[in-house]
């Protein structure tokens, strides 16, 4: 089976369907691992070339990576018993073919000997293998937020984030439902959001996510719909609107009454956009494909909601897969796009309209050093209040703005900015 080119999600799901894998427990256990080795990548990476020369590390098939990337999680994080090693290994020779396995086999040996010891040549490496994130993104945050502060972030990344869904009104109203067959809890000042830990009632999940009366969608984007505030009747324009979760959100909280205009640009997701709002019953959206830096539309909207492509950094906790697919010079590109995007978004607010501005990152770059530059340009835009408001204010004196972070807030690192246009 091939599956270069392929994220550890995606290989998981075709290996499972190739091999008819319908064994739930034993998936979602597999994805737990694929996400856990994820998370931990660049200290299990440095371990292992202790023993396998980097060069000799990158030419190995893609199987047996992931294969020693498990081992060593399984030794060095989770400190299982030598049975359970063994069987490990055993899985790994039948898996992968004791022939193909057979020239890493002293390496196998060693890292399962659990004497392995790490040594840094700098302050900054150190922190970025025992955090396990990037170099760059650790002295970013070092010089953002400070030593304490920045240790804290990175440190929440190291474990999962609770699970959120949001109570769709137009499927249901009544939320007491949701939340007894969900076990959850509702989350203080803010209506329709229950807060899921662990994995159980799983089956009730998927069937109310099936119906399309709850929608998984973090606490964070949730909060960025009841900001943007639209009203029944009112009109919306919702720019780089897949997966849909907000445009479904928006046209909850309009009732279903109004209009909303969603632009997308990639093709690939836009399948899942008109799967989700099919989903949810939402009648009131139209999608457009387009480049939201050159809005191919006429005319004004009461409310626009900014939502650009981002480096992700705010969601590495949740998903630690994108800790390693973006760059520092990724980020200053994407800073240049965010403002184009926000610039040509603006000249669709009415008079006396709202604007509103998110993104799932927590790097200033993506966040008040766009707004600073948008706002010098647009005088006739300003800071306006948001309620609800239950994170922290922006930095850099944009007090009005509300940030979110993994290790205070429990949900995805998050920047929302929210502006009025004069009348």
């Amino acid at each position: 089976m091939a599956y270069a080119g392929l994220s550890e999600r995606a290989a998981l799901l075709k290996a499972t369907n190739e091999l008819k894998v319908d064994n739930s427990s034993a998936i979602r256990q597999a994805h737990r691992q694929i996400m856990e080795t994820s998370r931990f990548q660049n200290r299990l990476e440095r371990i292992i070339t202790q023993v396998l020369p980097d060069e000799r590390f990158a030419r190995t098939p893609h199987g047996i990576r992931s294969f020693l990337k498990l081992l060593v999680y399984s030794k060095y994080v989770e400190n299982v018993r030598d049975k359970d090693l063994e069987r490990l290994v055993y899985s790994a020779r039948e898996i992968l073919g004791w022939k193909e396995l057979k020239p890493y086999e002293e390496s196998v040996a060693r890292l399962a000997e659990g004497t392995l010891s790490l040594d840094y040549s700098t302050e900054s490496e150190r922190l970025a293998i025992e955090t396990c994130h990037p170099g760059w993104y650790v002295d970013r945050l070092m010089v953002t937020f400070g030593r304490s502060l920045a240790l804290r972030i990175l440190q929440r990344d190291l474990y999962a984030l609770p699970t959120y869904v949001r109570v769709n009104t137009l499927k249901t109203k009544n939320e007491d439902d949701s939340l007894h067959s969900l076990n959850g809890q509702r989350v203080e000042g803010v209506k329709n959001v229950i807060r899921i830990s662990g994995t159980s009632h799983l089956d009730a999940r998927r069937e109310l996510a099936s119906e399309g009366k709850i929608v998984v969608q973090d606490l964070a984007s949730v909060l960025t719909g009841l900001i943007a505030a639209p009203h029944p009747g009112e009109t919306v324009l919702d720019v780089c609107a897949s997966p849909g979760n907000k445009t479904t959100h928006l046209a909850a909280e309009m009732q279903n009454e109004g209009e909303i205009c969603s632009v997308e640009f990639s093709m690939a997701r836009i399948p899942q956009w008109r799967k989700e709002v099919g989903r949810t019953g939402c009648s009131i959206a139209q999608l457009i494909r387009a480049d939201a830096r050159t809005l191919p539309i006429e005319g004004s909207f009461d409310t626009v909601l900014v939502d650009p492509p981002c480096s992700n950094t705010g969601v590495y906790a949740r998903n630690p897969a994108a800790k390693w697919e973006t760059t520092y010079n990724e980020v200053r590109e994407l800073s240049a796009r965010q403002t184009a995007i926000l610039q040509s978004s603006s000249t669709h607010v009415r008079d006396g309209g709202t604007l509103v501005y998110c993104t799932c990152s927590i790097l200033p770059e993506e966040n008040e050093f766009v707004l600073q530059t948008f706002l010098a340009k647009n005088p006739e835009f300003t800071l306006a209040p948001q309620k609800p408001f239950i994170g922290s204010p922006g930095l850099r004196g944009f007090e009005r703005c509300q940030r979110l972070y993994p290790h205070i807030h429990e949900c995805n690192g998050y920047f929302i900015a929210r502006m009025r246009r004069q009348a």
